[in-house]
């Protein structure tokens, strides 16, 4: 056995020379995983509909070793996902992809609308679905490898009170995610599911006004306290390094032993 293929390599755990595309990267978790992934080496294009967002994105970018572009756009709209694709694949070639944008409905599942529940499916389930479509058929015309990454969530394996549209978007991805991996595996494109329990970003404040609530989730937490978002960032890198090469189809959960519990 050739001593390469018996113990990694740091460069293996880099980035650099990668160019990766993080949607919701202006805030909460994809900031992290932004920033994380710049950290590491990446040129990352950060996509949002906040100008102001991604423009902070950017300026906490600017000592990490990498680099940082910002993209402008409303990933709710399905038909005009391919073109953003084309328009930043031109700018240059297009390794991975972290589908962090997101957004929550907190309410009974009986009285959710439909047009509740399209709105959030749109951006929970449809925006990643076209845009890693649209970024593996240039990937597999260009015999390219590549790593697509999904943030999912704890509902992605457990259902949760007041959050079925929410968690139904979740479940799929992982659907989504062991489909494009067994369609694309044997050509080096990746796909993967991260699944983050109780972290403190915009999308929880609400929850955590309530002190009662927030002492609730703490005490199913084994770990006794919510995930930082650099938590979610350090396992994506992973994921989109060479290091990560042999693994794909997988939801990997970082919850503070909230499942094992």
């Amino acid at each position: 056995m050739e001593p390469n293929t018996l113990f990694s390599s740091p460069a293996d755990f880099t980035l650099e020379g990668k160019h990766i595309i993080v949607t919701g990267g202006g805030r909460g978790l994809g900031q992290s995983i932004a920033l994380s992934a710049i950290n590491a080496g990446a040129h990352v294009t950060v996509i949002a509909r906040s100008a102001d967002q991604l423009e902070d994105t950017v300026n906490l970018s600017q000592p990490l070793p990498g680099t940082c572009s910002a993209q402008t756009a409303d990933i709710s709209q399905a038909d005009s996902l391919g073109a953003l694709i084309d328009e930043v694949e031109s700018d240059r070639p297009i390794d991975g992809v972290v589908h962090a944008a997101g957004t929550q409905l907190r309410k009974p599942a009986i009285d959710v609308e439909v047009d509740e529940w399209r709105k959030l499916q749109a951006i929970n389930m449809d925006a990643p679905y076209f845009l890693s479509t649209a970024v593996a058929r240039y990937q597999l015309a260009a015999g390219r490898n590549g790593s697509h990454v999904f943030i999912g969530s704890l509902n992605s394996t457990i259902g949760l009170p007041r959050v079925s549209p929410y968690a139904a978007s979740k479940t799929a991805l992982l659907g989504m995610a062991r489909v494009m991996s067994t369609e694309w595996s044997a050509s080096g494109i990746r796909s993967n599911v991260v699944g983050p329990g109780y972290f403190h970003t915009k999308m929880t404040d609400d929850l955590f006004t309530d002190p009662a609530a927030r002492d609730r989730v703490l005490s199913r937490i084994p770990s006794g306290h919510l995930g930082e978002p650099r938590d979610v960032g350090a396992l994506t890198v992973f994921l989109l390094s060479n290091a990560a090469s042999y693994i794909t189809g997988q939801l990997f959960n970082v919850d503070g032993g909230w499942l094992a519990s």
